[in-house]
């Protein structure tokens, strides 16, 4: 925690834009990443646990930790630049889910986040700007 912990006082709250404030944590999260490649390579190890004992501990662990990180990523959103034809929390869980199966994705395709670069960057941008478009006035 206290790796992830330092990605939120990097953070820019008065980037208001929902997209370029993911793209900004993206930035943060990859220098961490390759500073402390370990630390995530173990947390998706627990993540991929089966054991019955600590299964639970881990899932209720795994997502308080994802409870704070949407919390921190949401705080000082625009909504207003949502479409007004769109269903803003909707929205949101459509922003979600994509950055949740983005991240899936990624990480079955790295065997250590010694791997992760810019490319996995550039990739969330084209997700990310079809998004906009759709969702965006």
């Amino acid at each position: 925690m206290e790796v992830i912990n330092q990605i939120y006082p990097l953070i820019d709250y008065n980037e208001r834009d929902i997209f370029k404030r993911i793209g900004q944590i993206g930035v943060i999260k990859l220098g961490i990443q390759k500073k402390f490649p370990q630390v995530f390579d173990f947390l998706v190890s627990q993540i991929a646990e089966e054991s019955e004992v600590v299964k639970d501990e881990i899932s209720n662990y795994t997502n308080a930790v994802y409870e704070e990180g949407f919390a921190k990523l949401y705080e000082n959103i625009d909504y207003s630049l949502f479409r007004d034809d769109i269903d803003v929390e909707k929205a949101i869980e459509i922003i979600n889910w994509t950055m949740l199966g983005f991240g899936e994705k990624a990480r079955k395709q790295l065997t250590s986040f010694e791997e992760v670069g810019e490319i996995h960057l550039k990739e969330w941008e084209d997700y990310s700007e079809i998004l906009r478009q759709s969702l965006y006035k």
